[in-house]
């Protein structure tokens, strides 16, 4: 079956429009994860520069 020049260069137009799309939404999960990671280590070491103890948890009342 012979191709004509134009259908080849629409298919290759498509199939890298598709490509980008997967590596684009890829890199963006990539980056947000990054960037959620980065938050939370940063929080995590205010949190421990704060003292980071738990309140304690207060005693059993005993009933008689």
């Amino acid at each position: 079956m012979n191709i004509g020049k134009h259908w080849f260069t629409l298919l290759a137009v498509a199939v890298s429009a598709a490509v980008g799309a997967v590596v684009a939404t890829n890199w963006r999960r990539w980056h947000h994860r990054a960037a959620h990671d980065l938050q939370h280590k940063n929080d995590l070491k205010s949190w421990e520069n704060e003292g980071g103890n738990l309140a304690p948890s207060p005693a059993p009342s005993v009933l008689p």
